[in-house]
């Protein structure tokens, strides 16, 4: 990770360097590279996901042109994706949308992010209070999407919103709660519970 801190990095560049390693990345390694390029997370997951399945080919048998019509069609795939995304609204007001359009399912920007379904529900809801959302969560929200992270602040500064299942002209507004309760109450193990508490809040949020 040796791009230069005085611009931006490009995605071919951090996917130049990231296939420089000497072996597929461990979850740890490949933790450390999205949280440096976080605005390149999802490509970073996706291209170590194929590294360690053509690797694990590779050892139990060869590869074949199926093999590689597999890797260049999900590719294609999540190429797609961006492009799609490229051409979305510039402002984003419907995130549950937004995460298909990138390329997601929920369960997959579960993991991206390292949240749970409720904590999901809840940022799709705008149910936390902006300003107790944390910095990382912000921008690894924003990389999943391949959003600025001005679009994300914009995003989670709406008001809160019911589910439209629920909706009722006679019942009160939604409550907005602490991001920390929302973490409290979520199935997230107590690591990663306790990694969530102790991230700072976003200062782009705190106006």
């Amino acid at each position: 990770m040796t791009a230069n801190a005085n611009r931006k990095p490009q995605l071919d560049e951090v996917l130049d360097e990231f296939s420089g390693l000497s072996s597929p990345p461990d979850a740890a390694t490949l933790r450390a590279w999205t949280k440096e390029y976080p605005e390149f997370a999802r490509e970073l997951v996706a291209f170590a996901t194929d590294w360690v399945a053509m690797n694990a080919a590779r050892v139990e048998r060869a590869v074949t042109a199926e093999d590689v019509d597999v890797v260049v069609n999900r590719t294609m795939s999540r190429v797609q994706a961006v492009l799609d995304a490229a051409e979305r609204p510039e402002t984003l007001t419907d995130l549950a949308a937004d995460i298909v359009a990138a390329g997601h399912d929920f369960d997959s920007f579960q993991r991206t992010v390292g949240i749970d379904r409720s904590m999901l529900d809840s940022l799709v809801m705008r149910l936390a209070k902006p300003a107790t959302l944390p910095a990382l969560l912000v921008r690894l929200v924003a990389g999943a999407l391949n959003r600025p992270l001005d679009a994300l602040r914009g995003y989670f500064r709406l008001p809160a919103q019911l589910a439209a299942a629920h909706r009722s002209r006679t019942r009160p507004a939604p409550t907005q709660v602490d991001f920390a309760m929302l973490v409290q109450h979520s199935q997230l193990s107590e690591p990663e519970k306790d990694r969530w508490l102790k991230e700072p809040p976003d200062p782009g949020l705190q106006d």
